[in-house]
């Protein structure tokens, strides 16, 4: 039965921009309510396999930083439930910003960034989110997603260790 639930969450958002804006905005509206299990079951949905990192970075890329990006995503599914939730409230952000990075002038984008649109050996479009005020530019930014078989996934800082 729980992988039916997951594969629910995993096909519920559209390969769109504005999929992933819905994604967050629901993850906005859960943690509002103070629903740290339903924040950890959406993030936990996000989570790449090995063969999405050969895809994006090119085969054999899964081989040398799986398992450092595992732990990484395991850490952020840990504490972000809790940590995010408490930050959005607190800030009362109410609004998602969504960003592809190939849009952006390579000037303006984080190292970060720069190092995983060089490694990228696909054309999957790669996407940062801001959790925001609506009035406000700043909040919580929230890096790297890609639509993959089906669903959105999360490379977190993954240019780090490609």
């Amino acid at each position: 039965m729980p992988e039916e639930r997951e594969e629910k969450l995993l096909t519920t958002y559209p390969p769109t921009p504005t999929g992933l804006t819905i994604f967050w905005l629901e993850v906005l509206e859960r943690a509002h309510a103070g629903d740290e299990p339903a924040i950890a079951d959406r993030l936990r949905s996000l989570k790449l396999r090995p063969e999405h990192v050969d895809e994006l970075f090119g085969e054999g890329t899964a081989l040398r930083i799986y398992a450092d990006y595992d732990r990484a995503f395991e850490a952020f599914a840990e504490q972000a439930p809790v940590d995010l939730g408490q930050k959005i409230r607190e800030r009362r952000y109410d609004d998602v910003e969504v960003l592809e990075l190939s849009e952006q002038k390579p000037e303006n984008l984080l190292g970060n960034d720069r190092r995983t649109i060089a490694a990228l050996r696909s054309n999957t479009q790669l996407f940062n989110v801001r959790l925001k005020r609506s009035e406000e530019d700043g909040g919580i930014r929230i890096d790297t997603f890609a639509y993959l078989e089906g669903a959105w996934r999360a490379a977190l800082k993954i240019g780090r260790l490609l």
